[in-house]
């Protein structure tokens, strides 16, 4: 410590890091290098977008159907492209194995869904929509529609068109991962 004016010792100004009382700063950040603002980056809107549609969807499902997103995105796949391997659900529905699991084994005690063994490979299992399963997935098509009907509103024809087509590259690119 430096001396004070009358002789004493002076006091440091500076407050140490592990006092309690130290002043909290808001550090913000201008841009994140490369990749300038997070707002601008592609992958982040991209993520942000996804969470919130699917959110916005899931909502609807959970309160009307009992499902949830995981569960819905079985159903659908099974809906569009009948019995599928459990690895060919994984890899349609780009959810890691223990998630689609877990949504695998609500979905058949709920009855939506089956579960067997392949006979010609008994390492594999082979999931089905149940006429039940089915049912549903009829009833939340119109209700998924609306909501897609919703969001796309937010653009024009020709935009709408992009869109789809950038988002088919970008799908396409994403298999490349």
């Amino acid at each position: 410590m430096a001396a004070s004016s009358k002789g004493g010792p002076r006091k440091s100004t500076k407050q140490e890091p592990d006092r309690p009382n130290r002043r909290k700063v808001t550090v913000k950040r201008r841009n994140l290098g490369p990749m300038g603002k997070l707002e601008d980056f592609i992958p982040y809107k991209l993520a942000v977008v996804a969470n919130r549609v699917s959110q916005s969807i899931g909502r609807l499902f959970e309160t009307r159907f009992n499902i949830q997103v995981p569960e819905w995105r079985i159903m659908m796949a099974l809906y569009a492209y009948g019995d599928l391997v459990f690895n060919e659900v994984v890899e349609r529905t780009s959810m890691d194995k223990a998630r689609v699991s877990r949504a695998q084994r609500r979905l058949v005690d709920l009855n939506m869904i089956e579960s067997f063994g392949d006979a010609a490979d008994g390492r594999k299992v082979i999931l089905s929509l149940t006429a039940a399963g089915a049912k549903i997935c009829e009833e939340i098509l119109p209700e998924a529609a609306k909501r897609e009907a919703w969001f796309l509103a937010a653009l024009d024809d020709h935009e709408h068109q992009q869109l789809d087509a950038i988002l088919d590259k970008l799908m396409k690119r994403s298999l490349e991962l």
